[in-house]
């Protein structure tokens, strides 16, 4: 009996579609078809084998592939090297190799991802992601791990870091396949605390609508291992277990809570490290408060917050992020108002933090003695544990906090916010309380009684800054 040819081994790409060697038809979509040997094609895919050997079949149909797919399959099997693979058609070849058994062509597209598809030229998130998704469908249809392994290595190279990433990648939450979100917790690792955040930040956006409590955070939630989470990062932990008892009692959410009993009942442990349940007192983790004596609010801390305006979240949401740059860079993103609101301008926003010491600012821009002018209103919290907020109106109040406070303020993390400026008026309302109810000409400093009219003009736009470090959510309407 004659040796067993070794593969892969070069038998010359210039016999692929020979009358006299190719006895094997490949048809392909719209009536294409390729002509092989088929003792090449059987050497290197024991599947092949069997099509020929065993059921005598001397057409094999390929339609579910393209013709340059299949070309490179077939090049790959008459070569033995993979010349003509590229990053657009390499995931099909993968699953070529893959359905057809050929091991040796399989060991090379891993190392082809490894050397090409890692190989990030930009470092942008579009070359991550595009890779990601390979490893990510690689693992779940052909059960090829290596491939989410090796993803994995290369976090540390991401010039957008893992939670950026992470954040965007799973921004449209809901719309997540189990496989995406199965590629998420991988990537996520050990730090449960990217995975809480992007959780909270798509809980905060369900807030603002009458949805139940969606498979996909049901599923990630379970997929948290909470007792390790509570152990490494005990002071997140408790901060997450609390936005999940407080959206427990909003009555979309009311059914999750003998979920969240099950799911997030962590008993503190035999060494007494911190822990945590769904009973966990109503005080805030916020422990920095404000001195009750008025803080001067200077022109430098009046502009050190700004905003960061992510992809939306939601159809009418923006999401806003803290960074440090300058108020006047904040107010180039602005948020216009509609034409057809004329009576009254209403914004609503969402926090899902006690931040004490931070400030987020509204910049109403208007037309004041044939100018565009900015008309600013301040709100601080200024006591976490109390949740107590105070405010400046720039123009009608002193230029300082801690002299005018809001009324009567919800003492829940999470704030449903509803600013209403009308010509005359400013009222506030926080989880449907009323909050403030300020009249620009009655209420205002009488110093401030000229200036304060510039307040009663309509708006024409909205610049939104905040120095919150967790999740706040606004819109116009």
């Amino acid at each position: 009996m004659a040796p067993r040819i070794k593969v892969p081994a070069d038998f010359g790409r210039e016999h692929i579609n020979s009358e006299v060697h190719g006895n094997l038809i490949l048809k392909l979509k719209d009536g294409e078809q390729i002509r092989a040997n088929s003792m090449i094609m059987s050497l290197n895919s024991p599947v092949i084998d069997n099509l020929i050997s065993d059921l005598s079949q001397s057409t094999l149909e390929m339609d579910d592939f393209s013709a340059e797919v299949v070309n490179c399959f077939v090049d790959c099997m008459y070569t033995g090297e993979i010349e003509k693979l590229q990053k657009d058609i390499f995931e099909d070849v993968n699953k070529m190799a893959h359905a057809f058994k050929v091991s040796w062509l399989s060991k090379k597209c891993l190392k082809f991802y490894q050397t090409d598809i890692l190989n990030f030229e930009r470092n942008t998130y579009d070359e991550i992601v595009f890779a990601c998704e390979i490893a990510s469908r690689a693992h779940t249809h052909l059960k090829q791990t290596k491939y989410v392994k090796n993803f994995i290595k290369t976090a540390a190279s991401w010039k957008i870091g893992k939670s950026i990433f992470m954040q965007r990648y799973m921004a449209d939450f809901s719309h997540l396949s189990k496989r995406q979100l199965n590629m998420a917790i991988a990537i996520a690792e050990n730090d449960h605390r990217i995975l809480a955040t992007c959780l909270v930040s798509h809980l905060s956006i369900t807030l603002l609508t009458p949805k139940e409590f969606d498979e996909n955070s049901l599923y990630l939630l379970e997929n948290i291992d909470l007792k390790r989470f509570s152990r490494e990062f005990p002071s997140n932990f408790l901060e997450f277990s609390r936005f999940l008892t407080e959206i427990s009692e909003i009555s979309s959410f009311k059914s999750i809570q003998p979920i969240l009993e099950k799911l997030v009942g962590v008993n503190e442990n035999e060494d007494g490290k911190i822990a945590s349940n769904l009973s966990y007192s109503q005080t805030s983790l916020c422990t920095n408060s404000c001195d009750s004596e008025a803080e001067e609010l200077s022109d430098d801390e009046s502009n050190s917050c700004a905003i960061q305006t992510d992809c939306d979240t939601s159809k009418d949401w923006t999401k806003i992020s803290r960074c440090d740059c300058d108020v006047s860079d904040a107010e180039k993103t602005i948020i216009e108002v509609k034409d057809e609101l004329k009576d009254q301008t209403v914004v609503e926003m969402v926090t899902t933090k006690n931040d004490a010491g931070s400030i987020i600012l509204f910049s109403y821009q208007v037309l004041f003695n044939r100018k565009t002018i900015s008309t600013k209103l301040f709100i601080k919290c200024v006591d976490a544990k109390q949740s107590r907020w105070s405010y400046v109106l720039k123009g009608c109040t002193e230029f300082a906090f801690g002299k005018r406070y809001f009324d009567n303020m919800p003492n829940s993390n999470v704030k449903m916010w509803k600013f209403t400026k009308t010509s005359t008026d400013i009222m506030i309302t926080c989880n449907d309380v009323n909050v403030l109810e300020f009249n620009f000409k009655a209420d205002s400093n009488k110093e401030f009684q000229d200036s304060s009219k510039k307040w009663s003009r309509r708006p024409i736009a909205i610049g939104i800054a905040s120095q919150f470090s967790e999740h706040t959510f606004v819109k116009v309407t």
